[in-house]
């Protein structure tokens, strides 16, 4: 067991360091100077497009100080003083290789935080929708108070009703007494004679009173028909909101939960890219990084083949952790794609990167047992590098065989 608060990057620089002093002359055999300064280089430059210089400054510096000491290393090989040809070597290659160590950690640590910043984003944005699905659910309930309110203006409306067919009652008694007062005027004419004038002024008066009774009748009448059409159109007007209202909680409900699903996924998606990253970077002398939908495991040509193109066995010992890790996840499709530099002719490098991705392919169908459905092959050539084809130290970066396992749904 290792010690308690030892960081696991330690160990591993620990335990390399070990194996590079320990076995010089396989390490010789695999790579050179000049080699593993420019993937030191390369490692490092991919450190700083991430934000290990702002994320993981320790880390970053560090990689920058392992890569300093070996340029000054791999100049001071060539001086008369500088001793043995091999001794020199080898410390430019430790030095490299401590350099390359340190921009991998630099770049690991800063991915893992902004994956942590990326999920504490997403955790924030749903506490924010579940708040406004609370305040959601508060005006709901006064949906279900207007409902109340509206129960009470029907009530007001049949007491509006009853007071209109009261009205009507009224007015019909006063048209049948008005009846029995001219039915009662006419016998009294006959009997009455000199009261005529008398009787006439008072059934004028009284037809009069009764007018003015019935225009007011008519004009409350009136009123509370305005009154109840207003309140009809008000009660119409507070529907249509509460409707209105009703859809838009709906909608808002829908888009939460879209969100919450949405959220959930791709934080399942991390969680699976980071496991992928975690389990791809323990395969020796491979570099790896995400890209569009995929996780790309990147290995130089040079630690794979020999220069006939057959897999030496160093490189068949890569591809074994390779053939380990895809075992993991049978479900995830796997793309080989074989890449050279720009020496030769476009066709020679198109069957050159055909060869070694196919080569690559077969090893792991036949040796490790992966699924050959499950993996397919991509010539490149030169079209895609990685570093300048202007020197060796880019070419060698070029050429090179990518092992993408995709991660889109």
């Amino acid at each position: 067991m290792r010690p308690r608060g030892t960081p696991k990057s330690q160990i591993f620089s620990s335990l390399l360091l070990s194996f590079l002093l320990l076995s010089p002359l396989t390490l010789r055999a695999a790579t050179t100077p000049t080699m593993i300064i420019q993937e030191a280089k390369f490692v490092i430059e991919e450190a700083r497009k991430a934000g290990a210089d702002r994320v993981a400054q320790d880390d970053y510096a560090a990689a920058r100080s392992w890569l300093s000491q070996a340029e000054k290393a791999y100049e001071g090989r060539k001086s008369f003083f500088a001793g043995t040809q091999k001794a020199r070597e080898e410390e430019v290659i430790y030095l490299g290789t401590m350099a390359k160590l340190k921009g991998l950690t630099a770049e690991a640590k800063t991915k893992k935080n902004t994956t942590l910043a990326q999920l504490k984003n997403s955790q924030r944005e749903l506490a924010d929708y579940r708040d406004a699905l609370e305040v959601l659910k508060k005006k709901v309930a006064e949906v279900e108070k207007a409902k109340e309110v509206q129960a009470t203006a029907e009530a007001e409306r049949r007491a509006l009703e009853d007071a209109r067919r009261k009205t009507a009652e009224l007015e019909e008694w006063r048209r049948r007494e008005l009846e029995e007062a001219q039915r009662r005027a006419v016998e009294l004419e006959a009997l009455k004679q000199r009261e005529l004038q008398a009787a006439r002024l008072e059934q004028a008066t009284r037809l009069s009173q009764r007018e003015r009774e019935l225009a007011e009748a008519k004009m409350k009448s009136d009123q509370m028909a305005w009154q109840q059409a207003k309140e009809a159109a008000e009660l119409k007007a507070r529907e249509e909101r509460i409707a209105a209202e009703r859809e838009r909680i709906a909608a808002l409900q829908k888009k939460a939960e879209a969100l919450e699903r949405e959220t959930r996924l791709q934080a399942e998606k991390m969680a699976r890219e980071k496991t992928l990253l975690t389990e791809a970077a323990k395969i020796p002398q491979a570099t790896v990084k995400t890209g569009d939908k995929e996780v790309v495991i990147t290995i130089l040509a040079i630690n794979l083949f020999s220069p006939s193109i057959e897999l030496t066995p160093s490189g068949k010992g890569i591809l074994d952790g390779v053939g380990t890790f895809l075992n993991q996840y049978p479900g995830h499709k796997v793309v080989v794609r074989g890449h050279t530099d720009n020496v030769g002719s476009e066709a020679i490098n198109k069957t050159v990167s055909e060869k070694r991705a196919e080569r690559v392919r077969e090893y792991l169908v036949d040796s490790q047992n992966v699924n050959p459905a499950q993996i397919t092959t991509e010539a490149l050539g030169p079209s895609q590098p990685v570093a300048t084809n202007d020197n060796e130290a880019g070419r060698a970066l070029n050429r090179r065989v990518e092992i993408a396992v995709q991660t889109g749904d």
